[in-house]
């Protein structure tokens, strides 16, 4: 009785987890960022993706990170709330500083500086913020931060409407899901107070930090690559044919968010076989997200974005195939996390990040966009065999521990 009472549980908690990405990911990709290339066009359209996805880089590389390292941790440490605020508050400062290096021949001058800064700051502290409702397995709460989130980017497009500022779409989404969890949570009060693990803490997140910053950077990679080497139209035609994907990737993380909170609060350590009973339903699950991603991104890039479905179409197999493989390994990450040292994590994703730079700036530099998205399907095929081998190394040794 007891088996099938968790069963349910668990199953509910999937469905509030997913919802609440449903409802963030449908406003952006069915309302915001459609209807801002139509306003602006292709090659303003991929500046405001480049500068999004410098965004989207810090917001899990830092909130995200954290947000898991603190579930991680609280097995070993009695860690305080300021432990990690004090972190994010240091770590963002250090990228917006970077972001805005790189944004500085893309910004509108100060109020572009500044809005950016606010963006990246909202955005980061978002991200870690329903570690308050993965601490506690409240997943209806969960619900209502992403519902509030996707709310506030809704009423931020109609803003954007009168005052023709992109930003305030994202920055009201932002801060509707901060403001909730700040009124009802209790993982921004006291904001600042350390516990005297704050230095495990800060070795041991920054390294998780850095492994997740390598990790959305390659997520992001096309974006920045593109925008470089050719121009804004590349990166909105990149971007629309990735669009399907890109979304069922951002699914896997719910699921992500509920295996890891409840392997981490049992306390369960997995041996070689169930790893690979994990690996198999990824997989399984990869396949049949990737005929969706086939029969549904002709279907929306000729609904949403029809002046761009000529320029797309012959690469939607190619690039959905590279958002799948994203997908898998995003999710064999968090499993493998359970029963490893981020250390080989972060030596996975830097090898994975060297390889992919190389394949797409060298091996596959003059052949354009399908050139380039080869080379980036080859180095996620790669790294799918690279973690897959840390997991059976890993989890057999665990396996002899238990002998």
């Amino acid at each position: 009785m007891m088996e099938r009472s968790k069963t349910k549980t668990i199953f509910s908690n999937t469905l509030y987890t997913i919802g609440g990405a449903l409802v963030l990911n449908g406003v952006l990709q069915l309302l915001v960022y459609p209807r801002l290339a139509a306003h602006l066009g292709a090659e303003a359209n991929g500046t405001v993706l480049f500068i999004m996805a410098l965004v989207n880089i810090l917001g899990p590389s830092i909130g995200q990170a954290l947000n898991n390292s603190r579930l991680v941790l609280r097995r070993d440490y009695p860690v305080q709330n300021g432990d990690y605020n004090i972190l994010i508050l240091l770590l963002s400062s250090a990228g917006i500083v970077v972001s805005l290096i790189m944004t500085a021949s893309s910004q509108n001058g100060a109020a572009g500086f500044l809005l950016t800064g606010i963006l990246i700051l909202l955005t980061n502290f978002r991200y870690y913020g329903d570690v308050e409702y993965r601490l506690s397995l409240d997943y209806r709460s969960y619900f209502v931060y992403y519902l509030l989130c996707g709310a506030g980017y809704a009423a931020g497009y109609g803003i954007y409407l009168l005052t023709g500022n992109w930003y305030v779409i994202f920055i009201a989404g932002e801060a509707a899901a901060l403001l909730f969890v700040w009124k009802c949570g209790s993982i921004f009060k006291p904001f600042l107070n350390r516990s005297a693990y704050f230095k495990e803490v800060s070795t041991k997140g920054t390294t998780l930090v850095l492994s997740y910053l390598i990790t959305n950077v390659a997520l992001n990679y096309d974006r920045i690559f593109l925008k470089a080497a050719y121009g804004g139209t590349e990166v909105t035609e990149f971007y629309v044919a990735s669009l399907i994907g890109k979304t069922l990737v951002l699914f896997i993380a719910p699921i992500n968010t509920i295996l890891i909170s409840y392997l981490t609060k049992e306390n369960v350590r997995l041996d070689r076989k169930r790893f690979l009973r994990f690996a198999a339903a990824g997989a399984g699950a990869s396949v049949f997200f990737f005929l969706l991603c086939q029969i549904g991104t002709p279907l929306f890039v000729r609904l949403f974005y029809p002046a761009l479905y000529d320029a797309v179409k012959p690469m939607i197999t190619i690039v959905n195939l590279i958002q799948i493989l994203a997908m898998l390994s995003a999710y064999l990450f968090i499993v493998v996390l359970t029963f490893t040292g981020a250390k080989w994590q972060l030596l996975l994703q830097g090898g994975h990040l060297i390889l992919t730079v190389f394949l797409t700036a060298v091996v596959f530099r003059e052949g354009g966009i399908l050139a380039f998205a080869k080379g980036l399907l080859i180095a996620n095929a790669l790294r799918i065999a690279a973690v897959m081998l840390l997991g059976i190394v890993f989890a057999g040794k665990k396996e002899e521990e238990t002998l």
